[in-house]
């Protein structure tokens, strides 16, 4: 039976969460459900892969790197409120965390009896210290109180969320989806001019957000003792605040004509197969897509042994090499045994057929016929914990505590006029 399914993210910008939201609410619309796209800025490389299915909702909200500020926080928490309202959905899936603290206060605020499936991609990231963080928390009690299942992206992540307070009947892990190349894009040729000015080996690529917990810095190391024992050229496809440190660190360690950083590539699938070897060196990683979407083209892959998701989908090292997080040197031993020795393509294919849109889709859609004390979804992947975890308070008391610590958050704020949800 068809239903009327919400997904919230807070924007369509070039992150993995939003992406995948984008991909399952397109997969679940043209599966014939009712599907709409709530977001607070549709702007973003995002928007070209949503399809024309699933109806956008876009409240049109400024954000600054990713962030709406106080006032923004709360319009965006008031107009949301009025949309669920309206649309009164059968169905409610939100990520990452910070969209899922928003979204229980919106389920509650509408008394919304939707069923209600938040996503998280790191559940350790969570601070600690300050009224924020301390709102946060006592926010993510409310979570797991509303939630009907709670998607960890990966096992380590639901081991993570367990260890937080969260039921543990009620965490479940479903991994994120890759999406396919479909060609090549005339964006992406541009930066294969560059490369073909920088000499001959093979090509080294890495992508992410150019961020300290992406340790580029540690692959830019490892691939200047790779370069003294054979050619090779690398590739950092990503954005970020560390882009001139990187820059400067390549020259400092003389690689600068070896190394190229063509910033961010909208339809970076269809980048992979310019590529020899395909390197991963974040410290942290929830899940890891972009390993994912270079095996999905028969591309090699050297990962750090990150928590979580770099261990599971490389099975252990079955499907690639894993080695310290930070050591570059083990690292330029890797890269070079991959070089010499590439992980047979089939086999990798054949893993990343594990992780399609098509089959993720399925765990989606089965999430829709589970109810609060319903039978759980059983998952192969599924982390086996234990029960034993601290008890949440009654509602009265997690409400009482939540909107005290939400009034004290939010106190000395001007107000200000709420623009109805367009």
């Amino acid at each position: 039976m068809n239903q009327r399914i919400v997904f919230h993210v807070p924007s369509l910008r070039g992150g993995g969460a939003e992406r995948v939201f984008v991909l399952m609410a397109s997969e679940l619309a043209g599966r014939g459900q009712d599907v709409t796209l709530l977001t607070w800025n549709a702007e973003g490389p995002n928007a070209a892969l949503v399809s024309s299915k699933v109806c956008v909702v876009d409240l049109k909200l400024a954000q600054n790197g990713g962030r709406f500020g106080k006032i923004g926080t709360l319009r965006g928490l008031v107009r949301s409120t009025m949309v669920i309202r309206r649309l009164k959905p059968d169905a409610v899936y939100s990520g990452p965390e910070f969209a899922n603290l928003i979204m229980t206060l919106v389920l509650l605020l509408s008394a919304s009896v939707a069923r209600f499936f938040p996503t998280v991609h790191a559940a350790s990231a969570m601070g600690q210290n300050g009224l924020g963080a301390r709102l946060a928390i006592m926010l993510s009690r409310l979570v797991a109180w509303r939630a009907t299942k709670v998607v960890g992206v990966s096992d380590g992540v639901g081991r993570d969320l367990v260890a937080r307070g969260f039921p543990a009947d009620k965490v479940i892990t479903i991994n994120n989806p890759f999406l396919q190349a479909e060609g090549t894009h005339p964006q992406s040729q541009r930066w294969r001019v560059d490369l073909s000015t920088m000499g001959d080996g093979p090509v080294i690529g890495s992508a992410g957000s150019l961020i300290a917990v992406k340790d580029q810095l540690t692959l830019l190391r490892a691939f200047a003792v790779l370069r003294t024992k054979r050619p090779a050229r690398l590739v950092i496809f990503g954005e970020g605040p560390l882009r001139d440190e990187l820059v400067a660190f390549a020259a400092t360690l003389g690689i600068s004509d070896r190394v190229l950083l063509p910033g961010y590539v909208d339809n970076l699938a269809s980048c992979y197969e310019a590529l020899d070897l395909f390197v991963l060196t974040s410290i942290t990683e929830g899940f890891g897509n972009v390993l994912v979407e270079a095996m999905a083209v028969g591309i090699p892959v050297v990962s750090t042994d990150a928590p979580y998701g770099p261990r599971e989908i490389l099975r252990d090292g079955v499907f690639g090499p894993l080695v310290p997080v930070g050591d570059h040197e083990a690292l330029a031993d890797a890269m070079e045994r991959v070089l010499e020795r590439p992980t047979d393509a089939v086999l990798l294919k054949q893993r990343a057929a594990d992780f399609s849109v098509e089959t993720i889709g399925d765990r989606y859609l089965a999430l829709l016929n589970v109810r609060t004390g319903a039978t759980r979804v059983q998952d192969p992947h599924e982390p086996a914990i234990s029960n034993a975890i601290p008890s949440l308070p009654k509602r009265s008391e997690l409400e009482a505590q939540v909107v005290e610590n939400f009034e004290r958050a939010a106190a000395g704020t001007p107000r200000r006029h709420q623009a109805a949800p367009e």
